[in-house]
C-alpha cells in the first residue's frame, strides 16, 4: 500500500485543477447518458473538498463527473494534514465547527444551494474522528463522534454525551426498525420523504469517498473503487446475500435475533440468502451483500460490484489502531460502500446497520439512505465509499423539449419535461435547475435566458417517479446552453 503522499496520475492532477472552473464547451451539449434513478439526487448532496490534503479535490472532481454533482454543491474547507502530511484521524468539535461545519454551511448559503441539500460527502483527507476534549484527540474516547456523526448532528452536540453517544441512548428519526425480535420495520423511504416529514428534525446524513490516510486505501484504489460502484448501478444484481453466524462471539451474538427476519424480507423480495455458521461456498459466486461478526475475515469473500459488507467490529474505522480488520479491506474487496465505528461501540447493536440494509438496498434506496434507515444509533459510525450506489434502481431518463436548436439562447426559453419511459400518467414531480439553483417546478419552464452572464450554463431536469415499494425515486437531464454576451440587455 502506497504510503500517505501518494498521489493521483498527472491525468487526474489535471481533472482535479480545473473540476469545477467555469465551463468551456461547444454552444450546446446534452451532457452524457441518462444516468441511473435514485432516491437520492446528486444535486441533493453537498461535496466537500479538504483543499490542504493532496488528492482531496481530484477524488471529488472524479466522483462529481461520474454522479453529475452540480458545480455549485461543491465547497473548500481547510483542515491540516497529521503526521507526515496524512489526513488527521481525529480533530477537535471547536476545530470542526471552525473548519468545517461553518465554512462549508456559508459556502451552500452563498451558493444558493443549502435549501435542498440533504447530505453531506466528504471526500478523501478528512480525519475520521470528532474528539470529545483535546485528551481524546492522541486515542478515541468512548463519546467521541465519527465525522459523519457530527455532521448528522448538524454540530449540535448532545448535552449527556455519555448516555447518548456511549450508551446509545440517542435515537435516529430516520430508524427504520427493527428495535428488537418481531419489531416493527417501516417502508423505505427516500431523504426527501424523510425531509418532508420531519421539517427541522431533519438529521443531515453524511459519508466519506475514501480513507487514504494510515490503514487506507491509495488514491488509485480509491477512484477504481468509486467507478467499480458507479458502473454496478441499474444493473439488477441476482446474487446472493450472505449473513454469517459466529457463535460465542459478541459481535455476532448482539445482533444474531435481527437475521432470520432479515432473511425472511429478502426472499420475499426473490433475492437469494444464506444465514449460516459457516463460510460461503465458492458455488454461491460474488455477493451482493455480506454481514459478519469478527475481529477480521479471512479469507475476505467474493464481492459483486454494489455489494454492502460489513464485520460489525470495534475499530473498524479507528485507523489509528493497528488491532482488528478496517472498513477499507471491504471496498478493497469490491465492496461500493460499508462502515465502521470510530471508537469503542461496546457490541452495541444499535451503532451498526441492521441486517434490514439489504432489502431496503432491493427497494431502490441508495446506499446511503439504506444504511441510515437500518442504524438506531449512527453518530460513531463512518460510512465509506460510493453513497449513491444503487445496483436496484432502474433507469429513469426524462428529457429536455425545447432547448434552442442553433444552441445559443437568443430569447427566452419554453422548456418541456418529456416523462421518463414507463412512468405513470400522474404523479411524477418534475423540478428545474439552472447552475444548480432551483429554476422551477412542473412540466414546464420558461426560462429567460438571456439574463443571465455570457457563458455557457447548465439546465438541469429532474423527474420524481414514484415506485410500487413506496419509494419514490428520480431520474434527472442536464444540457448545456450557450448565452452570447451580445445577447445581454
Amino acid at each position: 500500500m502506497r504510503g500517505p503522499g501518494a498521489v493521483f496520475p498527472a491525468w487526474l492532477r489535471a481533472i482535479g485543477a480545473a473540476a469545477f472552473a467555469p465551463a468551456v464547451a461547444v454552444a450546446l451539449a446534452l451532457l452524457g447518458a441518462p444516468l441511473p434513478a435514485r432516491a437520492l439526487g446528486p444535486h441533493e448532496v453537498a461535496l466537500l473538498v479538504n483543499e490542504a490534503a493532496p488528492g482531496s479535490a481530484e477524488l471529488a472532481a472524479a466522483w462529481a463527473r461520474l454522479r453529475g454533482v452540480p458545480a455549485a454543491n461543491v465547497v473548500r474547507v481547510s483542515v491540516p494534514p497529521g503526521t507526515n502530511g496524512a489526513p488527521p484521524v481525529a480533530i477537535t468539535k471547536e476545530d470542526f465547527v471552525s473548519r468545517v461545519w461553518e465554512p462549508a454551511r456559508a459556502q451552500l448559503a452563498a451558493a444558493g444551494v443549502a435549501p435542498h441539500i440533504l447530505a453531506w460527502v466528504y471526500s478523501s483527507g478528512f480525519p475520521a474522528r470528532v474528539s470529545d476534549t483535546p485528551a481524546t484527540l492522541a486515542r478515541a474516547g468512548t463519546s467521541d463522534l465519527s465525522i459523519a456523526g457530527a455532521t448528522f448532528l448538524r454540530a449540535r452536540w448532545p448535552e449527556d454525551a455519555a448516555a447518548s453517544v456511549e450508551r446509545a441512548g440517542y435515537v435516529s428519526p430516520l430508524f427504520a426498525g427493527p428495535a428488537g425480535a418481531g419489531g416493527a420495520v417501516r417502508p423505505s423511504e427516500a431523504l426527501d420523504q424523510s425531509r418532508n416529514a420531519l421539517f427541522d428534525a431533519m438529521p443531515l446524513p453524511a459519508a466519506m469517498l475514501a480513507w487514504t490516510g494510515p490503514r487506507g486505501q491509495t488514491p488509485e484504489q480509491a477512484l477504481a473503487a468509486l467507478e467499480r460502484a458507479a458502473a454496478a448501478d441499474a444493473t439488477s444484481p441476482a446474487g446472493a446475500f450472505f449473513i454469517r453466524l459466529r457463535p460465542g462471539d459478541p459481535r455476532s451474538d448482539a445482533r444474531e435475533w435481527e437475521f432470520a427476519e432479515a432473511a425472511e424480507a429478502l426472499r420475499a423480495r426473490g433475492a437469494a440468502v444464506e444465514v449460516s455458521t459457516n463460510a460461503p461456498a465458492e458455488a454461491l459466486g460474488p455477493l451482493d451483500g455480506y454481514l459478519d461478526g469478527a475481529r477480521s475475515v479471512d479469507p475476505l469473500p467474493a464481492l459483486a460490484p454494489g455489494a454492502f459488507a460489513d464485520h460489525f467490529t470495534s475499530f473498524a474505522a479507528a485507523f489509528d489502531q493497528p488491532t482488528q480488520m478496517k472498513a477499507t479491506a471491504w471496498i478493497g474487496a469490491g465492496a461500493a460502500f460499508t462502515a465502521g465505528t470510530v471508537a469503542e461501540p461496546y457490541a452495541r447493536w444499535e451503532k451498526f446497520p441492521a441486517a434490514a440494509i439489504f432489502a431496503r438496498r432491493l427497494d431502490g434506496l441508495c446506499a446511503l439512505e439504506a444504511l441510515y434507515a437500518s442504524v438506531r444509533s449512527p453518530l460513531q459510525l463512518l460510512p465509506l465509499g460510493d453513497p449513491l450506489s444503487a445496483p436496484w434502481a432502474p433507469r429513469l431518463a426524462p428529457r429536455i423539449d425545447g432547448l434552442p436548436a442553433g444552441g445559443v439562447a437568443a430569447a427566452a426559453l419554453v422548456l418541456r419535461a418529456v416523462p421518463p419511459e414507463g412512468a405513470p400518467p400522474t404523479g411524477v414531480r418534475y423540478d428545474w435547475f439552472v447552475d444548480g439553483r432551483p429554476a422551477g417546478r412542473g412540466a414546464t419552464l420558461v426560462w429567460n435566458a438571456p439574463s443571465l452572464s455570457p457563458g455557457i450554463h447548465e439546465v438541469r431536469l429532474v423527474a420524481r417517479v414514484p415506485q410500487p415499494s413506496g419509494v419514490r425515486l428520480q431520474g434527472f437531464a442536464r444540457a448545456e446552453v450557450e448565452v452570447a454576451g451580445d445577447l445581454l440587455p
